[in-house]
């Protein structure tokens, strides 16, 4: 199969690698000097550790996008429109797999109501889940969704991303293993339900690593688990009252990601949280100025929006979007969270 990688960043650098493997991979970036850079280097300084193959071709050209047989759009979700943009005057265009998890800030829609915005009813599908891209990329197991109203892309994107890998073999076995999935993908009908989990769980995110990071070790242990109860609750809230499955926000998508990335500090958004109380002046301004990537910052503002249009109480969520937007203190919004979680 032929696949074509638009802006990857960390997690679209990893999904290639691995693809790469069985498939012809090529990764497209819109600026020219960015491209030739990655395509002399073979690395993305969102994932500098881990080299691209030579076999994966890196352009800043689309002219023979049209011979491709997938289309994976790795922009973040502030981008995702921008990107899709750039594919409605083509004709034919293959299926799209978006791994975008967020919300458009301007508009409060997914990314698969933006690419049917643009470019009308095409086959589009959604990856979410659990997983850290450099992980991923050097073959951790991890447990993916993939949401489709197409079940026929549903069937062929479950048999393309069922990746394998040899497991070591032990100095006492001379056998050899049978290859296992690394990359265990379960797939679904429910499109916004699997996109909306994914950015949620990047603001409830923040919010516990906020706590976890103004807080003596002791005490995080009894509180994060409280929080992770909470901010599921008010996932479930907004996701069934926007048409998706409680069933979605219980899986991998849903409850798995959230625990992962309120838990890790390999997380982005458990980064920014972090950051966020030692320094927030400062953190609120690179945001903003995009000298990094946090979905759950956009997602933030979104899902207090939402929550409002659905008159839906979101108490997690509202402190989060005060510390963030209303540039309360990050102090108090700790002792906010904190007084939540005792109520759970």
């Amino acid at each position: 199969m032929k696949i074509l990688v638009l802006e990857p960043g960390a997690w679209g650098s990893a999904l290639g690698i691995i693809l790469s493997k069985k498939n012809k991979v090529g990764f497209w970036y819109q600026n020219p000097k960015l491209s030739l850079e990655i395509s002399k280097l073979r690395k993305n300084n969102k994932l500098p550790e881990i080299k691209i193959p030579r076999k994966i071709s890196v352009s800043s050209d689309l002219k023979n996008i049209e011979k491709i047989d997938l289309i994976i759009i790795a922009s973040p979700s502030f981008n995702f429109r921008k990107t899709i943009e750039r594919l409605r005057y083509f004709k034919n265009l293959p299926p799209l797999i978006g791994i975008a998890k967020g919300l458009e800030k301007e508009t409060l829609k997914t990314p698969s109501q933006i690419v049917e915005e643009v470019l009308g009813d095409i086959p589009y599908a959604h990856l979410s889940g659990p997983g850290f891209a450099r992980e991923i990329a050097r073959g951790k197991p991890a447990k993916e969704v993939i949401a489709s109203k197409n079940l026929a892309l549903l069937k062929q994107l479950k048999e393309l991303f069922q990746v394998k890998h040899r497991a070591r073999r032990s100095r006492a076995k001379v056998k050899k293993k049978e290859p296992s999935s690394f990359l265990q993908v379960s797939i679904t009908t429910d499109l916004i339900g699997t996109q909306l989990a994914g950015a949620i769980k990047n603001s409830l995110a923040i919010g516990i690593s906020l706590v976890e990071t103004g807080m003596e070790n002791p005490e995080i242990d009894k509180i994060r688990p409280k929080l992770i109860k909470l901010g599921l609750k008010e996932m479930i809230k907004i996701g069934k009252a926007m048409g998706g499955k409680e069933k979605t926000f219980l899986g991998p998508a849903g409850k798995g990601d959230l625990i992962l990335t309120s838990t890790s500090s390999l997380s982005r958004n458990f980064q920014f949280g972090r950051n966020l109380f030692l320094d927030a002046q400062k953190m609120r301004q690179d945001i903003k100025k995009r000298k990094i990537t946090v979905e759950g910052f956009d997602n933030t503002w979104a899902l207090y929006k939402l929550g409002k249009m659905y008159k839906i109480d979101l108490p997690m969520i509202n402190e989060i979007y005060n510390v963030i937007y209303k540039k309360v203190s990050p102090e108090k919004t700790v002792r906010n969270l904190v007084k939540l979680a005792a109520m759970v």
